[in-house]
């Protein structure tokens, strides 16, 4: 994992090498000296997002409404989460929310979207543990990703703003060589929003996926993933 580590901390390094976010610091400085997530300042996008197109899925999701662009695109990493009834195969996980770090990639979708697009399944690579090791300080968390409840994505941008959400559709992830969760389209849910998101995709994933059933697992149980996640506003 170390060497995996190193190496999206250096590819992600000479993406932000080519964007208008700075890094400066050599990989020994960030693997000395770990900046922990919860002290890094997300600072609001000063890319033009204009021309950033998102991935398009096998099966298209709806349209982005109308009258929308895009605010906000961050790369997620946590877990999906699932329980089951019992130990058995006659049972089949039930997926009971995610949680995930969100960290700011628009100034990497508005210039790099081919590398972009590679960054979800190098992540996937990286063990949890080594995260902070493996993004560059310069890629800020922009926000949380967590459920409300077993139905409700929530989605705490921070100075992006709050954003309780509900989905609109799924559509199966492109064959990969890495089995991942359904790419979303998710609107806003009035009850619970402040800021201006009004939609939001869910694109690109990596892992996340359940066994087929439940034999031999615990009655709750996590599966890393990451994603990208494109946040549109009026």
């Amino acid at each position: 994992m170390r060497s995996t580590s190193i190496l999206l901390l250096a590819t992600l390094s000479s993406l932000a090498a080519s964007t208008p976010v700075s890094f400066t610091k050599p990989i020994s400085f960030i693997n000395d000296h770990l900046i922990p997530k919860h002290v890094r300042t997300p600072k609001p996008s000063s890319c033009d997002l204009s021309a950033a197109v998102p991935p398009a899925a096998t099966t298209p999701l709806p349209a982005i409404s109308s009258g929308l662009s895009v605010y906000h695109i961050a790369i997620g990493r946590g877990t999906q989460n699932y329980t089951c009834a019992d130990s058995t195969a006659a049972s089949i996980p039930a997926a009971i929310g995610a949680v995930a770090t969100l960290y700011n990639a628009s100034c990497i979708a508005a210039s790099n979207p081919t590398q972009l697009s590679s960054i979800p399944d190098m992540l996937l690579k990286v063990d949890m543990s080594e995260l902070d090791g493996a993004i560059p300080d310069s890629f800020t968390q922009s926000g949380v990703h967590y459920f409300s409840n077993k139905t409700t994505p929530t989605f705490d941008l921070r100075q992006y703003g709050f954003t309780n959400s509900k989905k609109v559709a799924s559509v199966p992830a492109p064959a990969s060589k890495i089995p991942a969760v359904a790419w979303l389209k998710l609107a806003y849910d009035t009850s619970g929003e402040v800021g201006s998101v009004r939609e939001i995709y869910r694109l690109n994933t990596a892992g996340g996926t359940p066994p087929a059933t439940c034999l031999g697992m615990p009655a709750a149980f996590e599966v890393q993933y990451s994603a990208e996640y494109w946040f549109y506003s009026a």
